[in-house]
Order: structure tokens, then sequence, then C-alpha cells
């Protein structure tokens, strides 16, 4: 009897533990506060407000890369890319069985000059697609393509959204605005590989190997140096560029000189390298004319040398 009180009065000690402390999971610690859905243009998550594009179409071939401008364009965008390989020899077979039923539509000419031009060309298109899937070793993807970007003022989504939609049909690219479909392209960009069919049937567009390479999204230009030290970042893409200037493979010499206006951070800049290298066991020597540098000096244990020059 004593044994059965024992443990059911350690069953409730762990329930009232259980209480005091809450449930805290791992998941809660990146999951958001608060998540307004009720607006279908977009979506509002811990103040941020969310809106996304589905790219429907673009171009078949393309001699630049194709998000160049977006990237360079320093706003918070998020691209979302699901390629999905086809069967080669099965593609054949679907491509050589369409383009003889629009063979016989081209033939029975339809009444409406519009219809026939888009039979024309859907035709033309599946021809070229055969030919690079037989004779140039091409392969044939779905691709469904999703862009997301978002803002801290709601007055500030049409203006970001038409300047987007601009850059993007100046690249020949027809996006559609996701209305009431910005929740199912928010869970598309996140890493739950969630393409849900009501999206992807939206955006899904058929790419060849030769078209798929222009979709490449790592293009911005930046300074990684591998031992550098962090010396700000990229006006125009945003990225961190770190250089080591005492690296002899890559740089001459080690000379850098530093331009800008009164109170522009030319001192401050100078003695953060100091630092940085100093943190990096580099030696270093600093001819100190306005004794400007003996604070940092000290600060670092280093040693100050006193220079007196005879007239």
């Amino acid at each position: 009897m004593k044994k059965i009180f024992n443990k059911k009065k350690k069953i409730k000690n762990r329930k009232r533990e259980t209480f005091q402390e809450g449930i805290y999971e791992d998941k809660d610690k990146i999951s958001p506060s608060y998540i307004n859905t009720t607006n279908p243009r977009y979506l509002e998550i811990d103040g941020l407000y969310y809106f996304s594009f589905l790219v429907t179409n673009y171009y078949h071939e393309y001699e630049t890369l194709l998000l160049e401008d977006i990237i360079e364009l320093n706003s918070n965008i998020i691209f979302s890319m699901y390629y999905e390989k086809q069967d080669t020899y099965q593609s054949i077979r679907d491509l050589t069985y369409y383009i003889g039923n629009n063979s016989v539509d081209l033939k029975e000419k339809p009444n409406n000059i519009q219809d026939k031009e888009i039979v024309a060309l859907t035709y033309q298109d599946a021809q070229y697609i055969r030919k690079e899937l037989q004779l140039n070793n091409e392969e044939l993807y779905f691709l469904s393509f999703y862009l997301t970007f978002y803002v801290e003022n709601k007055q500030e989504l049409e203006y970001q959204a038409n300047k987007i939609e601009g850059i993007l049909q100046g690249k020949g690219i027809q996006v559609k605005r996701a209305y009431f479909r910005q929740e199912q392209v928010f869970k598309a960009i996140l890493p739950f590989f969630q393409n849900k069919m009501e999206i992807r049937n939206v955006s899904k567009r058929n790419i060849l190997t030769t078209g798929l390479t222009a979709t490449y999204p790592f293009i911005s230009s930046s300074v990684l140096d591998k031992n550098g030290i962090f010396i700000g970042t990229n006006i125009y893409n945003n990225s961190l560029v770190f250089i080591d200037k005492y690296d002899n493979n890559q740089y001459k010499n080690a000379n850098v000189c530093i331009f800008g206006t009164s109170g522009a951070g030319k001192s401050f800049y100078t003695k953060l390298c100091i630092l940085r290298y100093r943190l990096m066991g580099i030696e270093q020597y600093v001819i100190d004319s306005e004794k400007e540098y003996i604070t940092l000096c000290h600060n670092l244990n280093g040693v100050v040398v006193k220079i007196r020059s005879w007239v």
C-alpha cells in the first residue's frame, strides 16, 4: 500500500513540474509567434509582410543568367525552384504523338486565325524539343519557379511588387501574383519540399538542359579569401567581403590606401583591421605621429617605442 502511494505521489509531482515548467520544444525556437493569413494578397508573419509570385513562362534559351537582375536588386527576395527530370524515351514518344495530332489540326485549317497561330506555335515548339532530345542529347525537365519578397511596411508592398514584376517582364519572364495562394507559395519556399498541386499546375513549365543552366542562382560576385578578415559588405549585392592582403599568391604586396572624408571612419577602420590581424597572430608595426594608437597598443599588450628626432 505504501509503494502504491509513493508511486502516485511521484506521478503527481511530475505532473506539477511539467505544468510549472511548461512544454517548450526545439521547433518552438524557430516558429513564428504570429501569422495572419486572412488577407488573400499577402501574408503577415511577425510584423513582416510577404508577397509571392508564380513564374508561368519564359524564353526557351537564355544567353545570360535568368536571375541576374533580380539578385543584384539587393532586396529581401527568396527564390524556390523545383526541378523534375522526365524520362527521355517517354518524352520523345509523347512529343511524336502530339506532333502527329497537331499536324492534323493544321491541315484542317481552324476557323479562327488566332487558333491556327497557336496550333502552329505549339507544333514548332514540340518539334524543337524533340529535335534537341534526339540529336543534341538534351534532357527534358519540368520546372516550378516561385519568388517571394518581404517588407516591413505594408504600404511598400505594391511598390516593390510592381518594381520586381517590371524587371521580370523586361527579361521575358511572365509571372502571376499569387493571390489566394500566398500560403501555399510560402510553404513551397520553405525547406520542406511542399510543392502543392494547386500551385505546381500553374507554374509548371518544360525546360531543356541548356535553358536549365540559366536558372543558376548563385551569381553574385564576392571577395572571399580563405584566411581573410571581414572588411565589410558589397554595396551592390550585400555579400560579405573577406580579404587576406598578406596572401602573396593573390596580391603582389600588402599595401592598402584608405580614402574618405573627415569623420567617414578611416581611423576606426584602420584600428579594426589592426585588431583583427592581431587576433590572427600577425605582427604589426604602427608609426603613430599623433599618439592616436597608444591606447589600442596597450589594450592588445603591445610595445610602445618612443622615437625622438634631434634637429
